[in-house]
């Protein structure tokens, strides 16, 4: 892959003898139950790769890698995505020959004229960042995670198969109901995936917000049997009543560990003054991409690190967000006894609620369906700049934005939170630089798939331990995190970060949106963008994610204009 550093590399599949190579491994990969380098896959696995036209992969192995498999027999071949990684999968056709890549940029550096779907950029403008079915480019198609796109002898796309779905993996029916044995396996597989991971860094970068989830990752890596040297880093925001540098020097003086704290300034962040994103198959954010990319480069070439670790994916599958439907899970297990009551009750009291309300919600879902109507409710607080015909065109669209999403039963509330980042489409590079250059490749083991395969196993209400959000991962990791982190039970948020960019960028971000193409074709609703930016950014923090939402698709389609 450009631009990244090892391990991130091919490993060529062959089945030895006169058998020769059967395909390839782009990425990282790791067989299961062993903390090891990434794998170097021997003759008698390629065969079953071979064989199992790569199905056995979804069970065998996880990592981040996709696998291109050839079976000359029958002259097919295969693309299989791995479940959980960032490393995306595309393909399209060009000269009459197939082409299956990950960065966009290559493909333009050989020439594909890309243009945009506006099909897709109404649905992103409706639906947010969730991984649609609609090709966001015209003429290319995504391999979505878990799936396997077979090619027959023509090099035409011929069936898609999931190989793995987060609702129906290979062991998903056996549920960890026991906390202590929850606890144990958690931690366990945590370890593992991050000691994994960690591995082939010798030196290494860690964001700590000194939240659970970064100092989960944290506590782990410190223990990591390769001991990587580690250089963490906090941001905050000047003078802002939300400063993680106090928790984040809990989780670093644990271990005595390098710690920078790096001061933001909203006004730093001048949109106009900002080169373009690199060229995307789906619309990226400047925000996040200038936040963190350029120091996560500088950082490493300062401390020769070569991965960064963050502590993403935790609010979903710890159940952080999720843990409103504790009750829900009780129901299935005990109906409406002493256990479910309990249950209802710790619930009640975290969401200020009577428990009977929050018992009737639970008795009303499980009897009657969750159904999609918090999901729905959910992306209208995220569309309200978009014009009702819009909005309405793709009202008769199901719950489902994509297929894959929906291929077990519709997107709910519910399904939603607990996938995380599965729900939107993979995000691999640096795009705040060129994707020749080499940046320290991000490691999020709270997203691998053993991680996320054990958390859906173990239901909410025992992720709810003792009536705290993520209870069973403060149980799990009570030795390697600081006690005012494991007290800890709220998030300070530098809210102040998006007003201020908004506010300091407010004349560009008028002039693109009114000008732009969003506004042309009539996506946007002229007078709500007016209203929204007539007399500075809203001190709604919701309506101003809107804003940068919009205006990061709109610079996005200024790359294949």
């Amino acid at each position: 892959m450009a631009g990244v550093a090892p391990p991130f590399d091919a490993c060529v599949l062959s089945r030895g003898g006169n058998g020769g190579a059967v395909g390839v491994v782009l990425g990282e990969i790791y067989r299961r139950g062993a903390v090891q380098k990434p794998a170097v896959l021997g003759s008698r696995e390629a065969a079953q790769i071979q064989d199992t036209h790569g199905r056995i992969l979804a069970s065998a192995c996880w990592g981040n890698y996709v696998a291109l498999i050839e079976d000359a027999g029958c002259r097919l071949r295969f693309v299989f995505k791995d479940p959980c990684g960032t490393l995306p999968c595309y393909f399209t056709k060009h000269q009459g020959v197939q082409v299956v890549f990950s960065c966009v940029g290559d493909c333009q550096d050989v020439g594909l004229a890309l243009s945009v779907n506006g099909d897709f950029v109404r649905a992103r403008a409706v639906n947010g960042f969730l991984d649609f079915d609609i090709p966001s480019l015209v003429g290319v198609s995504s391999v979505h995670r878990g799936e396997c796109v077979e090619f027959d002898r023509n090099a035409e796309s011929a069936s898609r198969a999931v190989y793995w779905h987060p609702a129906s993996f290979e062991g998903a029916g056996e549920l960890i109901v026991e906390p202590e044995l929850a606890a144990q396996a958690l931690r366990e597989t945590v370890e593992d995936c991050v000691n994994s991971m960690a591995v082939s860094h010798s030196r290494v970068i860690a964001q700590i917000s000194g939240g659970l989830d970064s100092s989960i990752v944290l506590g782990c890596l410190a223990e990591a049997p390769n001991k990587p040297d580690i250089t963490c880093y906090t941001d905050y925001v000047r003078q802002s009543v939300c400063d993680e540098r106090r928790w984040a020097r809990y989780a670093t003086q644990r271990k005595n560990l390098r710690h920078v704290e790096v001061a933001r300034e909203p006004k730093s962040l001048r949109y106009q003054e900002l080169p373009a994103l690199a060229a995307s198959m789906e619309p990226a954010s400047y925000f996040p991409h200038y936040l963190r990319g350029p120091l996560n480069r500088s950082l490493a070439k300062e401390y020769g690190a070569t991965a960064v670790f963050t502590g993403e994916g935790g609010d979903a599958c710890l159940c952080s967000t999720s843990y409103v439907f504790a009750v829900n899970h009780a129901l299935r297990r005990y109906g409406v006894g002493r256990r479910t009551l309990r249950t209802a009750a710790m619930v009640a009291r975290r969401r200020d609620r009577t428990i009977w309300r929050v018992l009737a919600k639970a008795v009303g879902g499980e009897v009657f369906g969750v159904g999609t109507g918090g999901y729905r409710r959910q992306l209208a607080t995220v569309c309200r700049l978009v014009s009702s015909d819009v909005r309405k065109a793709l009202e008769t669209e199901s719950g489902a934005s994509s297929s894959w999403l929906g291929a077990r039963g519709p997107v709910t509330q519910e399904s939603l939170l607990r996938l995380g980042t599965l729900a939107f489409p993979p995000t691999f590079y640096d795009l705040s630089t060129q994707p020749q250059v080499e940046a320290p490749v991000s490691m999020s083991p709270l997203c691998m798939q053993p991680v996320f395969e054990v958390c859906m196993r173990i239901p909410v209400d025992v992720h709810f331990d003792g009536g705290r959000v993520r209870g069973l991962a403060r149980r799990a990791f009570a030795d390697l995190l600081p006690e005012p982190i494991l007290r800890r039970q709220w998030k300070d948020r530098p809210l102040s970060m998006v007003a201020g960019v908004l506010q300091h960028n407010l004349k560009f971000v008028r002039e693109t949106l009114m000008e732009g193409y969003l506004m042309r074709e009539k996506i946007l609703d002229r007078r709500a963008v007016e209203l929204a930016l007539q007399n500075g950014p809203t001190s709604s923090a919701v309506l101003s994610g809107e804003v940068l939402s919009h205006l990061d698709l709109e610079l996005w389609i200024r790359n294949f204009a």
